[in-house]
């Protein structure tokens, strides 16, 4: 029965005029290979278990079987180990394998909700609702928070240790002559290295825009790079002058207790979970910005900034690290909206009625009537009513 499906659809790919069809139909067609897509992984995922064990991969020359899945499914020898763990870990989570057999879970979002689930399994019910309801980026960020709940100090910062020991900086030439590198950092590490790459790329993209030369931002933080990386030791550094920040998001039980739990954050924004005895260890630097929460409640704010209004930006910067639009994880350049009452209309530059919303959304909202509602922890996103009723 698989062989004739496979026959049938590659007959009608075969056939297939893409320019011929209606919009709707390719529109309707996509979301059907996307389910094949889905369910062909989970038969992939299903089965590797049973390869594993037999020695087809030895009578084919191959020294592994995860060799053996890379070269059936032409991809790398990493994806090929990682379908293989995941299949292992399944078998403690039946909810994820009834998921993955319906077609409803697809080859990135099982691994994530596996890799974290199986050694917090009460935590997978919300990753299946997360994978089920929003992006992957959102997926992975709550399934590194799950797998950040250690659940002792110790074990805590035994994890951070790993990753520190792991550390490295490597460097190649690709095919083209380029300078190409990788690099491997503890999250705190990478947020000063990120937080003062941006600073220098600003003002280079500063300067560029005056000279009337735009290049891509990309562009910019790699010149960044290689200007701090260069500059002499008695050239300055952009941590000293103050103006490089991290912002620091953490749970007052947490921060009070000593390590997070499941639910629970302690992370640098745009990096990922920290420790809370590296969050502590950061407080004194002034750097960095710190923002102590209790659900979406926002209780604290510790910063350089001089004025009330900093104060209420750190608090929206840490409250609405994404755009607030369901869906939508956006992450740079938010701009901040008057929500419910319009700031030309009157409306208070309060925290209760602001929101962060990306460029995208934010023009929606201003030029074509979308709305936003519900507020904090509950967004809702609505179309105008002309749009809605067509």
């Amino acid at each position: 029965m698989p062989r004739r499906a496979v026959s049938d659809i590659s007959a009608y790919l075969a056939r297939l005029e893409p320019e011929r069809i209606t919009s709707a139909q390719a529109t309707e067609l996509f979301g059907l290979f996307a389910e094949l897509t889905r369910l062909g992984s989970a038969g992939q995922v299903l089965l590797g278990p049973r390869v594993a064990q037999s020695d087809a991969w030895k009578g084919e020359g191959h020294r592994s079987a995860a060799s053996w899945v890379a070269k059936k499914t032409g991809t790398g020898l990493g994806d090929a180990i990682a379908t293989l763990e995941t299949a292992e870990r399944l078998r403690s989570l039946p909810r994820t394998t009834e998921a993955l057999r319906n077609g409803t879970l697809s080859g990135p979002q099982v691994r994530e909700i596996a890799a974290a689930a199986v050694s917090h399994p009460s935590a997978e019910d919300e990753l299946l609702e997360a994978a089920s309801t929003g992006t992957l980026k959102g997926l992975k960020d709550l399934s590194r928070r799950v797998l950040a709940a250690a659940g002792s100090t110790q074990a805590e910062n035994a994890r951070y240790e790993a990753v520190r020991k792991s550390r490295f900086s490597r460097h190649w030439s690709d095919s083209d002559g380029a300078f190409r590198g990788e690099f491997k950092l503890t999250p705190d590490a990478g947020a000063m290295m990120l937080a003062s790459l941006d600073v220098r790329a600003n003002e280079l993209f500063d300067r560029a825009r005056k000279s009337e030369n735009h290049e891509s931002p990309a562009a910019y933080a790699a010149d960044a790079l290689v200007d701090l990386v260069t500059r002499s030791p008695g050239g300055g550094n952009v941590k000293s002058g103050g103006s490089a920040v991290v912002h620091l998001r953490v749970d007052a039980t947490a921060l009070r207790r000593g390590y997070v739990e499941h639910g629970e954050v302690c992370e640098i924004a745009g990096v990922g979970p920290v420790p809370v005895s590296t969050a502590r260890s950061l407080l004194p630097e002034s750097f960095l910005k710190i923002v102590v929460v209790d659900g979406v409640d926002v209780l604290s704010v510790c910063h350089v900034g001089r004025a009330i209004p900093a104060h209420v930006r750190s608090a929206i910067e840490a409250r609405d690290p994404i755009c607030v639009v369901p869906g939508c994880d956006v992450a740079v350049g938010l701009e901040i909206d008057h929500w419910q009452t319009d700031f030309a209309d009157g409306g208070p530059t309060a925290l209760s009625n602001l929101a962060r919303l990306c460029h995208f959304h934010h023009a929606m909202k201003t030029y074509r009537g979308f709305e936003l509602g519900g507020g904090p922890g509950k967004w809702e996103w609505e179309p105008p009513e002309e749009l809605d009723s067509g």
